[in-house]
């Protein structure tokens, strides 16, 4: 099974027709959505093919750009509009689009929405970015969130923002029993230098495939096995970005087993499919 296990209502995911037609041509089996942070019709230009970008410090500059380009009221609005869209596509796609609630954690009540559509909309996880909607890992917010997650059985998709979050999410990581998955592996050289405290509920996301390295992607393998590690596009930031990291993953000097957990069975057992 092959899973795509991130992704945003854009580009090639622009509508239902849009994302069968790319999952079909792809040869994967589903796709995990969430809303884009603005319309986004087209692939957002980025290298492609993709190109090798090793420095590690990209993650924190894109973060910076991410923090004042959501700032908007407007860009707050889209994304509130966009889950709902993707109940839409979801509902009507026959199980082959998987929604994960783009939620805010400064909205307030936030828990009890998030309730609410676990059991008006079916939703399959959550998705929370640092960059975004800021929050603190150590808040009382992230805290009731996560255990609600893990009362209902549900995955956290976190993008974490600044080196610190990334120490307090290792530090709490512990407290809560529902997976953590770690968007782009962000933070990878800290989630290694404190792999001791790290619980085994982190998974690390190797999208998107224009700026993670097949070295970053190969030291996430040696530090924390391919059991922990999932494929996500990060659609449509960039252009053809499922196949291109189907591709990848398929041409890692690892083991078709190592290869299928990565591509998808990690997800089917962390989503329960």
């Amino acid at each position: 099974m092959i899973i795509d296990g991130h992704a945003h209502l854009g580009g090639e995911y622009r509508d239902l027709p849009a994302i069968i037609k790319t999952l079909d041509a792809t040869g994967t089996d589903m796709v995990v959505l969430c809303p884009a942070d603005t319309p986004r019709d087209r692939p957002m230009p980025l290298p492609d093919p993709p190109v090798k970008v090793p420095g590690k410090e990209l993650s924190w500059l894109v973060n910076r750009f991410l923090r004042q380009a959501t700032r908007s009221r407007g860009r707050q609005q889209h994304i509130e509009q966009g889950n709902r869209e993707v109940y839409e596509i979801a509902t009507a796609s026959g199980g082959r689009v998987i929604q994960f609630y783009w939620a805010n954690l400064r909205q307030e009540h936030i828990a009890d929405d998030i309730l609410s559509k676990i059991s008006s909309w079916q939703i399959k996880g959550i998705k929370l970015h640092q960059s975004c909607h800021p929050f603190r890992i150590k808040s009382p917010v992230f805290a009731e969130v996560t255990e609600l997650a893990a009362t209902e059985g549900l995955p956290v998709f976190i993008h974490l923002h600044s080196k610190q979050d990334v120490e307090e999410l290792v530090d709490f990581s512990g407290s809560v029993k529902t997976p953590l998955i770690v968007g782009h592996l962000i933070g990878l050289e800290i989630f290694i230098s404190m792999k001791e405290k790290t619980s085994e509920n982190i998974f690390f996301d190797i999208s998107c495939p224009p700026l993670i390295s097949d070295e970053r992607i190969y030291l996430a393998l040696k530090e924390f096995g391919p059991e922990r590690v999932v494929m996500g596009s990060d659609t449509p930031y960039g252009r053809n970005n499922t196949r291109h990291i189907i591709e990848r993953v398929n041409n890692l000097k690892i083991s078709q087993k190592e290869k299928d957990m990565i591509l998808g069975d990690n997800l089917k057992n962390i989503l329960r499919l």
